[in-house]
């Protein structure tokens, strides 16, 4: 089921998050993944979630007045099973107009899901965390 995320499911949320950003990013120290650098990422953008047998296995957070996506994020140990892209077929779908996303360039896996999904580049920069492309739909 995908619905929008209510209060109380943010801790579950923190969790994916923290789970599949460790696995997509392994180099920070330890003290980095922490519940509240998820909570810090997602102000003002609303959460929606993939939940499967009661339990929350997905997570995406969207910045309505833009159409950008700014994460999405699912348990590692349920990826590849067209989770994440119900995910974000389901939020793109209510979308007024053309939706866009960033995504590091490190994180191949990341980038080739999007581009598989159709999703083309229209730009690239560089963060802190290194190099990044600018993605639409």
């Amino acid at each position: 089921m995908i619905r929008p995320a209510q209060p109380e499911d943010h801790p579950a949320c923190a969790a994916v998050f923290l789970a599949a950003y460790r696995q997509a990013f392994p180099l920070h120290p330890p003290d980095y993944y922490v519940p509240e650098r998820y909570f810090e990422s997602i102000t003002g953008e609303e959460q929606w979630v993939a939940v499967q047998a009661g339990q929350i296995i997905a997570v995406l957070s969207i910045y309505w007045p833009e159409n950008f996506i700014h994460s999405l994020y699912v348990e590692p140990r349920l990826q590849n099973r067209g989770i994440g892209r119900r995910l974000l077929e389901a939020v793109v779908a209510r979308a007024k107009g053309i939706c866009e996303l960033k995504c590091d360039k490190v994180n191949k896996r990341a980038v080739a899901f999007y581009e598989h999904l159709g999703w083309c580049e229209v730009g690239e920069g560089e963060a802190e965390t290194g190099p990044w492309v600018r993605l639409r739909k």
